[in-house]
């Protein structure tokens, strides 16, 4: 019984040790910003809340760590998490990206969220905050809309190049 309990002992102090070292996708938590969300974007207030309520945390550099994000193999599951969904698409970085990929990703957007498939129901469970209502639902479709419908008179309104 002694011998089980330090091994659990000695198996814990090396996950602790190795939470602390190894990150398998990177410096994820070193990359911090307090950079207003969408930047370039004409979103609303109400718009803009929703997002940093529901969307932040694993599409922005501006993610909240909860304790347990510290803590080895969940710290790893959870860095993955916020590695893809910044791949995906970083808000903190909106303009950063293309007219034509910012129209790309608002329509990935409104699929997403219209189907709830995004916030991932997982992450719902443990952020049930982040949870989107009909309301919210509503005010960011229509808010896809019309960013795509401005950003795409943008892109027909530009001189055509000889690269075009």
């Amino acid at each position: 019984m002694r011998l089980i309990l330090k091994l659990t002992v000695v198996a814990m102090a090396l996950l602790t040790i190795a939470s602390a070292i190894v990150h398998p996708y990177g410096a994820v938590k070193g990359t911090r910003s307090l950079a207003p969300l969408l930047t370039g974007a004409e979103a609303n207030s109400d718009v803009a809340r929703i997002f940093e309520r529901s969307c932040e945390n694993c599409h922005s550099d501006r993610t909240e760590w909860p304790w347990y994000s510290y803590v080895a193999p969940l710290s790893w599951m959870i860095e993955n998490d916020v590695h893809r969904g910044r791949s995906h698409m970083n808000l903190s970085h909106w303009d950063a990206y293309t007219e034509e990929q910012k129209v790309e990703l608002l329509t990935k957007i409104g699929v997403e969220v219209r189907n709830r498939r995004m916030p991932l129901p997982k992450y719902l469970q443990l952020h049930p905050q982040a949870r989107l209502s009909n309301d919210d639902l509503a005010r960011i479709n229509v808010w896809v809309q019309s960013e795509r419908r401005r950003l795409r008179a943008s892109i027909q309104e530009r001189p055509k190049t000889p690269a075009d």
